[in-house]
């Protein structure tokens, strides 16, 4: 950053000897300038600023009149700080200007900042101040989603983030280039706007299933641009249509007994097509403690309404592990995808494919109190504000409650939301353990994000962002936490993990959430149980299970996943009790 310093005397007396009496100075005025030297009150993030200082002095000195320049933060706080600058005491008017500052230096976030001159002479000090807005000049969309289809919002509101602008203008079109645009609105700078249920114009009116594209600007006070989005695009669902669209998987159970984890494990996962329309080329995926079945995925050619299909599959437990969550998943963007996957936790003493005898039940409070008594106390004042209103097998055995236990446990299964979500594997398809995930969706209807359903499902495609694990290097004696939400910070924190190149995530709607254990810890593996919203933004719970005795892990265990993103503040909660 280069700063060009100046000053420039404007004699008005005579030189008089003596030091200057009080109020000497007078008539200070400070004022931002842009760097073709315009004054103006609203710059971007993305400009260089010149600050200016003028002030009359009455008196002459043989002392110089020192110059401050300040920058103080929409809440207050010093961003810069100069001092330096400096004229001769002669009696008359002096200016000063410190030129080439650049905003990114000192910006921290859009909002009015806060220029503060002052000028010394001989013990006497003057002081102005001059407001500015700073804008980002880019705007991030977050409802709809890029490329979003089908929506039946009533009414349709449109998201974004703030970037400071004075209002924003929301421009709606039936092409990408926004052309002879269909519909445009200005606010009064809220992050939002709702398009009308029935607009002024007939051909504003959205027709269902056809592609729209929208954009959102930020203007000044002035009206000037001086923020803009990408452009996203979005369809309607079709309301004339009468066909539904759901497929799930409803049981997933062993082929034959699993008496012996060394060698395939046979597993029978049955599809649905509860819906009205006919469905086909859906993808269906298997696997078994986070490894894909060897013959995964399945493809269904065709499934019509009321048709079920049965599929097989033959898995591998993972070396060394004496249980371990089967996931089936199938593909298929449909009305209801929290029914689009099944679990079953596969463990040594589930020999038998049939059902279990009628067994004690136990009830929603029964349950908690003994989750909470596995996880231990730190857990249960984590736990504070969870429910299991959600989870559909209120009804549960002791012996199918010992494996959601265990799910939760070994980090098969999450705390999301607002609820307790694992399936138990024992019970029947009725009995699939959901996540109320609504309480963390960004709008009212949206259906919750993929990455936020009950469980992790099948290990995602190297394209597809989902969950990294394994060794490096600890941070220190305790866990180290990270919230990365853009791809530069991604890629700088991957090569510490990888040799390979960073894999390529979307940063406007995802953020990665990960914990590395500390040195102390000798863990094993870190889990992340899920997200949970508090008073003051999120919180994600997470636990260490520490390697064997006997048993040093290489280095120190980490767990990096992506969520959906939020711009809320992020705090973590270990639940282990460390001994």
């Amino acid at each position: 950053m280069k700063l060009i310093y100046a000053f420039l005397i404007l004699a008005s007396g005579g030189l008089l000897p003596g030091a200057a009496s009080a109020q000497n100075l007078s008539g200070q005025a400070v004022s931002v300038h842009d760097s073709a030297g315009t004054e103006r009150q609203t710059f971007s993030n993305a400009e260089t600023i010149t600050l200016r200082q003028k002030v009359t002095n009455t008196v002459t000195s043989p002392n110089p009149i020192a110059f401050t320049f300040k920058i103080l933060s929409p809440a207050g706080a010093v961003l810069f700080n100069h001092a330096g600058n400096s004229a001769p005491g002669t009696a008359g008017t002096a200016q000063t200007q410190l030129a080439g500052l650049s905003i990114n230096s000192f910006y921290v976030s859009p909002g009015n900042y806060t220029f503060k001159g002052t000028a010394s002479l001989d013990g006497e000090t003057v002081e102005k101040t001059a407001s500015f807005m700073i804008s980002s000049p880019n705007i991030t969309l977050i409802y709809p989603p890029y490329g979003a289809r089908g929506l039946a919002d009533k009414p349709l509101t449109f998201r974004w983030t703030a970037s400071g602008a004075s209002r924003y203008r929301v421009t709606v079109s039936d092409n990408a280039g926004l052309y002879n645009a269909l519909h445009t609105a200005l606010n009064s700078g809220e992050s939002s706007y709702s398009y009308p249920d029935n607009p002024s114009q007939p051909r504003e009116q959205l027709v269902p299933e056809q592609v729209y594209y929208w954009k959102v600007e930020g203007l000044d006070a002035s009206n000037n641009k001086i923020s803009e989005s990408n452009v996203y695009n979005f369809s309607l669902k079709g309301q004339a249509s009468a066909q539904t669209r759901n497929v799930a998987i409803t049981s997933l159970d062993l082929s034959s007994p699993a008496l012996d984890f060394d060698k395939p494990i046979n597993l029978k996962a049955v599809l649905y097509n509860s819906g009205s329309a006919t469905e086909s080329n859906i993808s269906v995926k298997l696997s078994l403690g986070g490894i894909a079945a060897q013959d995964s995925p399945k493809q269904v050619l065709t499934i019509g309404p009321g048709e079920k299909v049965s599929l097989p599959f033959t898995a591998f437990m993972p070396p060394g592990q004496d249980e371990g969550l089967a996931v089936a998943c199938a593909d298929l963007f449909d009305d209801n995808m929290p029914d689009n996957c099944k679990t079953r936790l596969i463990a040594k003493d589930a020999v038998s494919a049939g059902p279990a005898g009628p067994v004690k039940k136990l009830s929603y409070e029964e349950m908690f109190q003994a989750i909470l008594r596995r996880l231990g106390p730190e857990a249960a004042k984590a736990l504070e504000g969870y429910t299991f209103e959600s989870l559909s097998c209120g009804n549960c055995s002791q012996d199918e409650l010992a494996l959601v236990i265990a799910a939760l446990i070994s980090g098969d299964a999450q705390l999301v939301g607002a609820s307790v979500s694992g399936d138990d594997g024992a019970a029947s398809a009725a009995q699939t353990a959901q996540a109320e995930a609504a309480a963390d969706s960004g709008a009212e209807g949206e259906a919750p994000p993929a990455e936020e359903t009950s469980l992790d499902v099948t290990p995602l495609k190297e394209e597809t962002p989902g969950e990294w694990t394994g060794y490096t290097e600890a941070r220190g004696k305790e866990a180290s936490t990270f919230v990365l939400r853009d791809a530069k910070e991604w890629r700088k924190l991957w090569k510490t993990l990888s040799s390979e190149e960073a894999p390529e995530l979307d940063f406007r709607n995802s953020m990665v959430i990960g914990v590395i254990s500390g040195s102390d810890d000798k863990a094993e593996t870190v889990r992340l149980l899920g997200k949970r919203k508090t008073d003051e933004g999120v919180a994600f719970d997470y636990y260490q299970i520490e390697a064997p005795a006997g048993v040093v892990p290489p280095m120190a265990a980490y767990i990096f996943r992506v969520y959906e993103r939020s711009e809320e503040k992020v705090s973590f909660t270990r639940l282990d009790v460390k001994k």
